[in-house]
């Protein structure tokens, strides 16, 4: 069945995405509330305050929130409930950031705009074509020598199964997309940058005395060339 689509107007591009997508997320977002900030300590370490700083599906603010006491900040992300909840808690913190609604696969920016991208737990929710397009586009707009902090889930996860629509990409009844990637596929999806960390983790959980995995693959990786082959 062909999925409905609709126009996203974004800061003077229009762009085509999915309107089940969409209304996944904004579900998802109504009913989450924002958590404790997430740690930057390892991106503090390898980037000079005052750098240029683009969060891809940055939700509720939970990265931007850290991110935005000593860099230049915008928050992105496809759901505008997570953008309103995201201005509004740095709004009270005296905290400033720029907000865009868009999709990762077609950023609104130009090209060598940002020093680095930060892209956690984002890019398992897009299909094959586009993990890929969304790679084009986080190329296009770094800067050289900027920075791309990544972290997905593994194929070794307990959360792996469910209705498979692609190969290890599976949909929940919520309408959301999960892949669960391999540290190869990590390598060849964003073939030509230079990886300065590529970390396979598995963390053990107890639940109700039964033990569980959680994999996350995280890699921080520089894009060190002014252009490289699509």
């Amino acid at each position: 069945m062909q999925r409905d689509s609709v126009k996203l107007q974004v800061t003077g591009h229009e762009e085509l995405i999915e309107k089940e997508d969409i209304l996944a997320w904004e579900r998802e977002y109504r009913h989450l509330q924002w958590g404790c900030a997430g740690s930057i300590s390892h991106i503090t370490e390898m980037l000079p305050p005052g750098s240029k700083i683009l969060d891809v599906g940055c939700g509720c603010g939970r990265h931007l929130f850290p991110l935005s006491t000593c860099y230049s900040t915008t928050g992105m992300d496809i759901s505008s409930i997570a953008l309103h909840k995201a201005r509004e808690y740095l709004k009270k913190q005296d905290r400033k950031a720029d907000y865009t609604t868009a999709s990762l696969t077609h950023l609104p920016f130009k090209e060598e705009t940002f020093d680095a991208v930060i892209c956690l737990g984002v890019l398992q929710h897009l299909t094959e074509a586009g993990r890929y397009a969304a790679t084009r586009e986080i190329r296009r707009v770094l800067k050289c020598n900027g920075l791309v902090f990544l972290e997905v889930f593994g194929s070794q996860d307990m959360r792996y199964g469910g209705e498979e629509v692609e190969e290890r990409s599976f949909m929940r009844q919520t309408g959301i997309l999960y892949h669960y990637f391999t540290p190869e596929e990590i390598r060849t999806l964003f073939k030509g940058f230079q990886f300065l960390e590529l970390k396979d983790k598995l963390l053990e959980k107890k639940y109700r005395r039964e033990k569980y995995i959680r994999h996350m693959i995280s890699a921080v990786m520089c894009y060190n060339q002014k252009k490289m082959p699509a």
